[in-house]
């Protein structure tokens, strides 16, 4: 009978236990890697590269090809370019309606006596008869000589202006694209350079290791000990260096996609 109350109190907090788990627990409490080991989401950086660095970048990023999708959809650059396409679109549409600036209406009215207002030409006979009271409604037209003879060529302007902004719209996509192709390839070679030293770095800090041990023996001179510590410190920096453009490329390659670049990574 003891047993089984003691089995029932254990169920009890090992319930209690994982429902309060349950609900602190966040959904950005999953495990990710953060290139040497599996942590929590809600303990990263926001930028921390979330890739395994043992394993090529190329394998861990979806196709160079959906990169440069969201580099043009996103692409400040190409932005201005639509709004230039835009502006020169709607410059057309104006143009269109210029010639009506010679034609205006005007409306208006007179009150007071009832004047017959009467207009006579040189030999006394009236030209014109009405009334000085009521409303009067016209239209002026005055046409340019140069909206008649110059349109045509305004307009032909206008629309090589707008097929100019679409045909710079497209070569600013190609050089987007070549931007995205190249930070995306000085990437992934960054990361090989970058493994290639720490290999280096890790044969020095060996070959370190060993050498004190002999110098300790007397088998190597301490000179000897010097000049391999050296070179040591020539890889440790090499591999600093190969990490600064690691991470140079990799900001680039986001600045110029427009999104993080860990929202790209293979499912």
């Amino acid at each position: 009978m003891k047993i089984f109350i003691h089995f029932i109190v254990l169920f009890v907090l090992c319930f209690a236990c994982n429902s309060l788990i349950a609900q602190t627990k966040t959904p950005n409490d999953s495990l990710v890697w953060n290139g040497g080991k599996y942590v929590p989401y809600s303990s990263i950086p926001v930028d921390t590269v979330l890739f395994d660095f043992n394993r090529d970048l190329s394998t861990q990023l979806q196709p160079i090809d959906t990169i440069i999708s969201y580099a043009l959809r996103y692409s400040p650059s190409l932005k201005f370019e639509d709004a230039s396409i835009e502006k020169a679109m709607y410059n057309l549409k104006y143009a269109r309606y210029l010639w009506m600036n010679g034609i205006t209406g005007f409306v208006n009215y007179t009150y007071g006596d009832q004047t017959n207002l009467n207009s006579l030409d040189n030999n006394g006979a009236v030209l014109n008869n009405s009334l000085g009271v009521g409303y009067r409604v016209g239209i002026n037209a005055v046409i340019p000589l140069t909206e008649v003879f110059g349109r045509p060529n305004r307009m032909k302007q206008l629309r090589s202006e707008y097929t100019m902004a679409k045909w710079k719209r497209e070569e600013r996509e190609l050089e987007v694209a070549q931007r995205v192709i190249m930070a995306y390839f000085n990437l992934t070679n960054a990361q090989k350079q970058m493994k290639i030293r720490d290999q280096d770095a890790e044969s020095a800090r060996l070959t370190v290791e060993i050498s004190n041990v002999e110098m300790k023996r007397g088998k190597i001179h301490p000179s000897e000990l010097s000049r391999i510590k050296n070179l040591h410190a020539i890889a440790e920096s090499n591999l600093e260096l190969s990490r600064r453009d690691f991470m140079m490329f990799y900001y680039q390659l986001e600045v110029l996609v427009g999104v993080k670049l860990n929202t790209l990574r293979k499912k």
